[in-house]
C-alpha cells in the first residue's frame, strides 16, 4: 500500500489511542500494522501465510524495535481460529470469538476479491465486524475499485465509508 494511502487510512480512522489492539490480516511486509504500532497501538496481531512475506515482516518488526508488541502468525487470514483475543492463548486453537480489536485491517491480494474467494473474504469481514471488532472500532477493507465497491458489505446498524484514491479503494465499517 502506498504511503499516501496509508496516511489517508489512518487519518480517516482518527488516530489509535494508546492501549488499543489491532488485527492485521494479509499483513505482507507489515506496513499497515507497523504504522498502527507507531501511532500508539499496544498490540498488533499480524496474519500472513506467505513464507517470504513472513521473513520480511519479522525483519521489519525487528528493524523498528516493535517485536515485543507484535504477534506474527504464519497462517490463513480467513481462518477463524487465528482471530481469538491474544490473551486466549495460542492462535490456531478453537476459541469462542469475542470482541478485542479496536481496528481490523484487511488487505487481501487483489485476485482474491475478483475470483471464487471473494465471497469468503466478504463473509470473513462480516464475521470479524460482528464477533471480533470492539464497539466504536473500525474494520478497513482494501482493494481495487473495480473489485471493491461501496456496496460490497451490507451490515445493518453499521456506518460505512467508501473512499477511492486512484487504483485503491478503502471500505470502512464502523461498529
Amino acid at each position: 500500500m502506498l504511503a499516501r494511502v496509508r496516511e489517508s487510512l489512518f487519518s480517516t480512522l482518527g488516530g489509535i489511542e494508546e492501549g488499543q489492539a489491532v488485527l492485521d490480516l494479509f499483513s505482507g511486509s507489515g506496513s499497515m500494522g507497523i504504522e498502527a504500532l507507531s501511532r500508539g497501538a499496544s498490540h498488533v496481531r499480524f496474519l500472513e501465510r506467505g513464507r517470504k512475506a513472513l521473513d520480511v515482516l519479522r525483519a521489519n518488526l525487528e528493524l523498528v524495535g516493535a517485536h515485543d508488541r507484535a504477534e506474527v502468525i504464519g497462517g490463513d487470514a480467513l481462518d477463524k481460529r487465528n482471530w481469538g483475543a491474544p490473551r486466549e492463548g495460542a492462535p490456531g486453537t478453537s476459541v469462542e470469538l469475542q470482541p478485542w480489536a479496536r481496528v481490523i485491517l484487511m488487505d487481501p491480494p487483489y485476485p482474491m476479491l475478483r475470483g471464487g474467494e471473494r465471497e469468503k473474504v466478504l463473509v470473513a469481514a462480516t464475521t470479524l465486524v460482528q464477533d471480533v471488532l470492539l464497539s466504536g472500532g473500525a474494520l478497513v477493507l482494501h482493494g481495487h475499485p473495480r473489485d471493491l465497491g461501496q456496496d460490497a458489505l451490507s451490515l445493518p446498524d453499521m456506518q460505512l465509508d467508501y473512499r477511492v484514491m486512484g487504483r485503491t479503494a478503502l471500505l470502512y465499517v464502523w461498529k
